[in-house]
């Protein structure tokens, strides 16, 4: 076992660098970083899993940094590393709200409005109940448990200290959050459709029917329509949602791949 009161100037440096990228990992993953968890029970973990993995890096060798200057650099590369763990895994949470946004829109519930705790804004209803249902099944699924293999990995990967963001990194970051709308649009896909047909039907009656008011008439059809698909398509939106988790760790460890082959150069 070991003691921190014991722990030289060199360990105290690792164990705050360890912190440190489990802090950036705990203000962006999925369900760590929601604001339904009070701030010391977040502390608390982050500490926790210091400690935790001390042990397991106690030996890691650490680049000299002689001055306050050198540290802070460290610290903040260590921090951009746990974000962009974080950020892997709550793409596809930001999707989803994406996709909630469009449906939301698309069936009338553009005013329609929930407050999100987590960022205090309004969002809307489809997506607010999307997003407590992939929650649930981000859970199920173990992914909290993948988050924090993913970041334990990560100092295997990326060792402390040598986590420098690089072109590749940046052009990686570019091109994953446009899997943003990608997954938006997948997520979305049915009650688009369904809405559009819709959409078409009640061109079809207006031109029949003249003396029908649409407006009235399509108004409610859509929402009932939409609300329909929406719930007979959750079978699908859990099959996408658990290939898209599956595939997570992939994308992760691409992630780490450029970071390893920037620290080589």
């Amino acid at each position: 076992m070991f003691d921190l009161v014991t722990l030289g100037s060199e360990k105290i440096q690792l164990f705050l660098l360890l912190l440190v990228r489990i802090g950036g990992l705990m203000l962006t993953a999925p369900i760590f970083s929601h604001n339904s968890i009070p701030r010391r029970i977040a502390l608390a973990m982050t500490l926790g899993l210091g400690v935790i993995l001390l042990p397991l890096f106690i030996n890691t060798p650490l680049p000299q940094s002689k001055g306050l200057i050198p540290l802070v650099f460290l610290c903040l590369t260590e921090f951009m590393v746990g974000v962009m763990i974080g950020l892997v895994f709550n793409i596809v949470f930001l999707s989803i709200r994406l996709s909630g946004a469009i449906v939301g829109y698309q069936i009338g519930f553009a005013m329609v409005n929930v407050v999100d705790p987590n960022s205090s804004e309004q969002v809307s209803v489809i997506g607010e109940f999307w997003f407590l249902l992939a929650t649930l099944i981000f859970i199920c699924l173990n992914g909290h448990h993948m988050i924090i293999s993913g970041l334990v990995d990560s100092y295997r990967a990326i060792p402390l200290g040598s986590g420098a963001p690089s072109g590749a990194v940046g052009e990686w970051i570019i091109k994953y959050s446009a899997l943003v709308f990608v997954l938006g649009v997948k997520f979305a896909a049915p009650a688009i459709l369904t809405v559009f047909l819709v959409d078409v039907a009640m061109g079809v009656l207006a031109r029949t029917m003249p003396q029908m008011n649409i407006f009235i008439v399509g108004f409610p059809v859509k929402i009932y329509a939409g609300l329909a698909v929406i719930g007979l398509s959750l079978p699908a939106f859990s099959y996408l949602l658990t290939k898209v988790t599956a595939g997570l760790d992939s994308e992760l460890a691409h992630l780490m791949k450029l970071y390893h082959l920037a620290g080589t150069v």
